[in-house]
C-alpha cells in the first residue's frame, strides 16, 4: 500500500495488482499515462481504464475518464464492510482495444483523494479556510495558504496529483445558499458557489453605472470541476424581477482567445479544460442592479460542481508567443521557432503579439527579453500600432561561450505614459493525431535558447537605396559568406516583410556561389511606410528542413524597406480593334513619385494574335499620356480581354525598380 508502480502495458494485455484491503477503509488508485506521454503523434494508446475488483472478481468501482484528469483514470472508494478475503485487485487496461506499448504509473494507497475545493480560490497572499470535497471518507476542513502572485496554482495534499485553485487580488463572495440571490457590495470581486443539484441556478446581484466595463470570467472546468458552466447577465426591473438577458455565454470561443490562451492552433483545443468555461467583457448600458446567473448547461449538478467567477475591469494586457512553422499538425519543437544561435551569428524568429480580452491599448510596442546569457543581445525595432506579428533577432558575440539559457519575451508600451501587462506563453500539444485533438497540452512561460558552435555560413542583405513602390518589384542583393572549404548548397527565404509585400519561395544558392537576388513585390494597395525584412538561410542537403535536425540555420540582419507611392498611375478607356487592323491603346499618365530621366513602357496582358509595334513609348516627368501602336492579326481571338497593363523600369540612386501599372480592357471585333 501507498506505493507507485511503474509499468509498460502491451497492446493486448491487462495488468492486475493484488492489494491488501480491510473492510470499511479507503482505497485510492490513480493512473498517470496521458500526463506522462512524451510523444507528439499518438493514437489512443495512452487512454487507459481502471477497475477495482474483489477476490471473487466482482467490480467494486471503475473509471475511464473524469473531469479532474480527463483521460487518466482514478478511483477513490470506501471499501465494503464485507469483503471476501483480505485483498482486492486493481486492474489497468486499455480504454480502446488494440493499443500499443504504453508506459504508465499506478499510485495505490489509502491516501485522501478529494475532487474539489470550496471556495476554489481566495485573495492573494492570505490564508483561506476551505473545505475539501468528494473524498469517500467525507469532506474535510483545511486552511490553505494562497500565493502572493495572482493566477492558477496547484494545491497538493496527500494525493499524488494536485487540485487547482485561483489566487486573485480581490475579495471573495460566497453564495448564500438559502437566498434568492447573493448581494455584491463592491467590485472587483470573486464569486464562489456550487451547483450541487440538477437544475440549480445561482444568482448574484450587483449595482453598476452606465458605461462601467467589466470582464466576467468563469473558472470551473479549468479547475477540474464537473460543471459545464453557462452565465447570463440580466437587469433587475423596477418591479424587482429579472429582465431579459443583456449578455450571456456558454463555452469559450473556439480559439480560446477570450481565455487568453494563445499559441499553436491544435485543432479545436479539446485537450484544454478551459474550453467550456465562458469569459465575456460586459459594458452596462444603464445605471441599475443586475443579476449574474450561473448554471450547468446540461442541467446537471453535483456536490463537487464548484465554480468561481472573477469580475474586474479588464487590464491592458498583450502577450508574446513564438510563431510556429507551416506544419498544420504543429510538430513539436520545429526549428523555425527554436532559439539556437551560432557563435558570432544571428537568428531571427517571429513573435505573435495577441491582445488580452478587453485590452484597450492601441499604441506601439517594444519587445524585450529576459534571461539572455552574456554575449547575446536582442534586436527588434519598435512595432507600430496594430501589429500582431513582429520579428525579434538574437545576435551572439564571436566570443560568447556555448551554453543554454531560459529566456522569456514580453512587451512594453512605446508611449511612456501608458502601462500594459505582458508575459510570454507557449503551448505545446501532446498526443496529437491526424484528424483529432490534442489530448494534452503543456503551457510554458519560458523558452530555451542555446549558443551553438559557429555556423559555416553567414548571410547578409544589401540595404536598398530606394523605396519599393506600390505595384512594383525591387531586387535586393544577397551576400553569402562561407567558411573556408564549405561548398554545400544553401537555401534562403524571406520570412517577414511589411504588409502588402509579396515574398518569393525559398531559393537555393549553389555550392561555392556567394551571391543571389531576393525579389520582392508590393501590391497596388500595400500600406505606405517603412517596415522590417529579413531572410533565413539553412545548410543543405542533410537533415530536415521542417524539424531542423541535421541543419544549421542563420539569418540576415533585420533591414528596413519602405513602401512608397508608384512613380506613375495609368488609366485607360476601353478600346477596340478589328482583326487585320491596326490601332492605338492609350493610357493617361498621373505622376505620383518624381524620377529623373525617362523610362520605356512595355504593354502586358495582350491576347494571342495582338502585337505591339515599335517604337515603344517612353515616359518622362512631363508625360501626360502614352500611346501604344498595336495590330490584330487574323489569329487574334474575338472578345474582350481585361487586365491590360504596363511595366516600366526606373533607375533611381543607382538601383533599378520595376513597376506595373494600369488595368485596361481591349475588345477584338470581327473583320469587316
Amino acid at each position: 500500500m501507498n506505493v507507485t508502480i511503474r509499468q509498460n502495458r502491451s497492446a493486448d494485455g491487462l495488468h492486475l495488482f493484488k492489494v491488501p484491503a480491510a473492510p470499511g477503509t479507503r482505497l485510492t488508485a490513480e493512473v498517470e499515462a496521458v500526463r506522462l506521454a512524451d510523444v507528439h503523434y499518438g493514437d489512443s494508446e495512452f487512454d487507459l481504464a481502471l477497475r477495482i475488483l474483489d477476490a471473487n472478481g466482482r467490480e467494486l468501482a471503475a473509471n475511464d475518464d473524469n473531469p479532474l484528469h480527463l483521460q487518466d483514470p482514478f478511483i477513490s472508494l470506501k471499501l465494503p464492510n464485507h469483503l471476501p478475503g483480505d485483498s482486492v485487485y486493481v486492474e489497468v487496461g486499455p480504454s480502446v482495444a488494440g493499443q500499443g506499448n504504453v508506459p504508465y504509473c499506478l499510485h495505490v494507497g489509502s491516501f485522501s483523494r478529494p475532487l474539489a475545493v470550496f471556495p476554489p480560490g481566495g485573495p492573494s497572499g492570505k490564508p483561506l479556510q476551505a473545505k475539501l470535497l468528494g473524498d469517500p471518507m467525507g469532506d474535510v476542513d483545511q486552511a490553505i495558504a494562497i500565493p502572493d502572485v495572482p493566477g492558477t496554482f496547484a494545491q497538493f495534499g496527500d494525493a499524488p496529483s494536485p487540485l487547482l485553485l485561483r489566487s486573485s487580488p480581490f475579495p471573495n463572495v460566497l453564495e448564500e445558499r438559502e437566498a434568492t440571490d447573493t448581494r455584491i457590495s463592491s467590485l472587483p470581486v470573486a464569486l464562489n458557489g456550487v451547483i450541487d443539484k440538477p437544475g440549480d441556478t445561482d444568482a448574484f446581484r450587483l449595482s453598476v453605472k452606465q458605461g462601467d466595463r467589466y470582464r466576467v470570467r468563469v473558472y470551473s472546468a479549468a479547475l477540474g470541476s464537473p460543471l459545464d458552466p453557462a452565465i447570463r447577465i440580466r437587469p433587475v426591473t423596477a418591479q424587482g424581477l429579472p429582465g431579459p438577458a443583456v449578455a450571456e455565454a456558454d463555452d469559450a470561443d473556439p480559439l480560446l482567445t477570450d481565455r487568453e490562451i494563445f499559441g499553436p492552433n491544435f485543432r479545436s483545443r479539446g485537450g484544454l479544460k478551459d474550453a467550456i468555461d465562458p469569459s465575456i467583457v460586459w459594458e452596462s448600458k444603464a445605471d441599475g442592479d443586475y443579476l449574474i446567473e450561473v448554471r450547468d448547461t446540461n442541467g446537471f449538478g453535483a456536490p463537487t460542481a464548484v465554480y468561481r467567477i472573477e469580475i474586474e475591469t479588464p487590464p491592458d494586457r498583450i502577450y508574446a508567443h513564438l510563431t510556429t512553422g507551416g506544419n498544420s499538425d504543429w510538430v513539436e519543437s520545429t526549428r523555425y521557432m527554436g532559439l539556437a544561435v551560432p557563435q558570432g551569428n544571428r537568428w531571427t524568429v517571429n513573435l505573435n503579439l495577441p491582445q488580452g480580452q478587453g485590452n484597450t491599448y492601441r499604441g506601439g510596442l517594444q519587445i524585450i527579453a529576459q534571461g539572455l546569457p552574456p554575449g547575446v543581445k536582442l534586436v527588434s525595432p519598435p512595432a507600430p500600432p496594430g501589429q500582431t506579428r513582429w520579428p525579434v533577432q538574437l545576435v551572439t558575440d564571436p566570443s560568447a561561450e556555448p551554453q543554454g539559457a531560459v529566456v522569456a519575451f514580453s512587451v512594453l508600451a512605446t508611449d511612456p505614459d501608458k502601462s500594459i501587462e505582458s508575459g510570454f506563453q507557449q503551448w505545446v500539444p501532446f498526443i496529437n493525431h491526424s484528424g483529432g485533438d490534442a489530448w494534452r497540452a503543456v503551457r510554458s512561460d519560458r523558452a530555451i535558447m542555446a549558443i551553438t558552435d559557429p555556423a559555416p555560413i553567414t548571410i547578409d542583405l544589401v540595404r536598398p537605396t530606394i523605396a519599393l513602390v506600390r505595384g512594383g518589384e525591387l531586387a535586393i542583393a544577397v551576400k553569402l559568406a562561407r567558411r573556408a572549404g564549405y561548398n554545400e548548397p544553401v537555401d534562403f527565404q524571406c520570412e517577414f516583410a511589411p504588409q502588402g509585400v509579396g515574398l518569393p519561395p525559398a531559393e537555393t544558392i549553389s555550392g561555392s556561389a556567394t551571391e543571389a537576388t531576393l525579389r520582392i513585390t508590393a501590391e497596388q494597395n500595400a500600406p505606405l511606410g517603412a517596415g522590417p525584412l529579413f531572410v533565413r538561410a539553412t545548410t543543405l542537403p542533410q537533415g530536415s528542413g521542417e524539424l531542423g535536425a541535421g541543419r544549421v540555420m542563420v539569418s540576415s540582419e533585420i533591414i528596413t524597406i519602405t513602401v512608397a507611392d508608384p512613380f506613375v498611375e495609368l488609366a485607360s478607356q476601353p478600346t477596340s480593334i478589328r482583326r487585320g487592323a491596326q490601332g492605338r491603346f492609350t493610357f493617361a499618365v498621373s505622376h505620383k513619385t518624381p524620377f529623373n530621366g525617362q523610362t520605356t513602357a512595355r504593354l502586358l496582358g495582350l491576347p494571342k494574335g495582338v502585337n505591339v509595334l515599335e517604337p515603344l513609348p517612353v515616359i518622362t516627368v512631363d508625360s501626360k499620356e502614352i500611346v501604344f501602336e498595336i495590330e490584330a492579326t487574323e489569329e487574334s481571338l474575338l472578345g474582350a480581354v481585361n487586365g491590360i497593363g504596363c511595366e516600366l523600369t526606373v533607375k533611381v540612386a543607382g538601383q533599378e525598380i520595376r513597376q506595373r501599372a494600369g488595368n485596361g480592357t481591349l475588345r477584338i471585333d470581327p473583320k469587316l
